[in-house]
This record gives structure tokens, C-alpha cells and sequence, in this order.
């Protein structure tokens, strides 16, 4: 009898080491499939600097503003989604990154408004027209790239949540990863089980 016990623990005792390495390795590839996302992401935070650089010569004072505040959200943009990668995308740093991607994206709505309104004479400058083209590509590969986040983050989820992988889940501090849903600003919410917007 005390033989059978010991067989039994011992069986129980891989399968735990198991589930929890199966676990670490979900994990993992969740994390590591953020990274084409924080590419694409970072792509667009130069595509908008170098807009706002190309743009200054045509606005006027009272729009230089717009130009100056893209700058700076494409730079702190920038520096949340860095955070959030280093951090494996731990606590709030995707709502960060989501705060900060939704000021960016505010901001180039307005100044290619302003550009529309500048160049619809004579047409845009060719630098401009390059770049609003590069920013359209760039929407098309971050919704790709979170499309493929968002399968390994849900095969990671389920795996937490089926039993009694639940148990190992909860022993080890296993969370469930962000999900992002489309849109054409991020907007991340707080529930980390219900999609995020992006």
C-alpha cells in the first residue's frame, strides 16, 4: 500500500513538473509573438516622426503645434511598447502601451488633416505621399501581426483555464495574456480577459 502511495505522488509530481513546463513554454511564444507586433508598432511611431519633421515647412504658427505634440507622442509611444516587451507585457504595460498608441494615433489623424487641407490644391508633397502610404502598409501588418498574437495568446489562455492544469496554473501564478481586437487606434482595456482594442 505505502508502495502504491509513493507510485502515485511520484506520477503526480511529473505530471505537475510537466503541465507547468507546457505552461512556461505557452507562455513564452505568447510573449515572444508581441515581438513582430512591437515591430510593426515601432515602424509606425518613425513613420510618424518623420511626418511631423516633413510637415513643419507647411504649417502655419498656429498649426506647429500638432507637428510638436506627434513628436512627443511618438516618442513616449515608443517608450511603452519597449516597457511592455522587456516587462513581458506584465501588469498595466499593454494599458500603457495602449494610452500612449491612442494619442499617437489622435495626433496623426489631425496633421494628415491638415495636410489634406494644405496640398489639396496642387497636391502632396511626393516625402508626404510616401509616408501616409508606408502608415497605410503599416495598419495592414499590425493587424496581421496581432491576428497571430492573439492565436498564441488564446491557446496559451485555454490551456490555464482547462482542469486540473487550472490547479498548476494557480500554484505557479500563471496569468492569462491580453487579447487584441481590431481597430484602428489601440485602445486597451482593462479586463485582460476580454479583447483589447488595436
Amino acid at each position: 500500500m505505502h508502495m502504491a502511495t509513493l507510485a502515485i505522488l511520484a506520477v503526480l509530481a511529473f505530471w505537475m513538473l510537466g503541465a507547468y513546463k507546457r505552461l512556461q513554454r505557452l507562455r513564452t511564444r505568447t510573449n515572444h509573438s508581441y515581438g513582430p507586433l512591437a515591430s510593426h508598432l515601432r515602424q509606425r511611431h518613425a513613420v510618424a516622426l518623420a511626418l511631423a519633421q516633413a510637415a513643419r515647412p507647411l504649417l502655419s504658427g498656429e498649426q506647429q503645434p500638432v507637428a510638436a505634440q506627434l513628436i512627443d507622442a511618438a516618442r513616449q509611444a515608443g517608450r511603452a511598447t519597449d516597457e511592455a516587451q522587456a516587462r513581458g507585457m506584465r501588469g498595466n504595460a499593454l494599458q500603457v502601451v495602449g494610452a500612449t498608441e491612442e494619442s499617437l494615433g489622435t495626433l496623426l489623424d489631425r496633421l494628415v488633416g491638415e495636410l489634406q487641407d494644405l496640398t489639396s490644391g496642387l497636391g502632396p508633397e511626393p516625402a508626404i505621399t510616401e509616408l501616409l502610404r508606408q502608415r497605410d502598409a503599416l495598419q495592414e501588418q499590425i493587424h496581421v501581426s496581432r491576428l497571430l498574437y492573439n492565436r498564441e495568446a488564446a491557446h496559451y489562455n485555454h490551456a490555464l483555464h482547462v482542469f486540473p492544469t487550472t490547479l498548476v496554473a494557480l500554484v505557479g501564478r500563471f496569468k492569462d495574456a491580453p487579447l487584441l481586437s481590431g481597430q484602428a487606434l489601440l485602445r486597451l482595456g482593462e479586463q485582460p480577459t476580454k479583447p483589447m482594442q488595436l
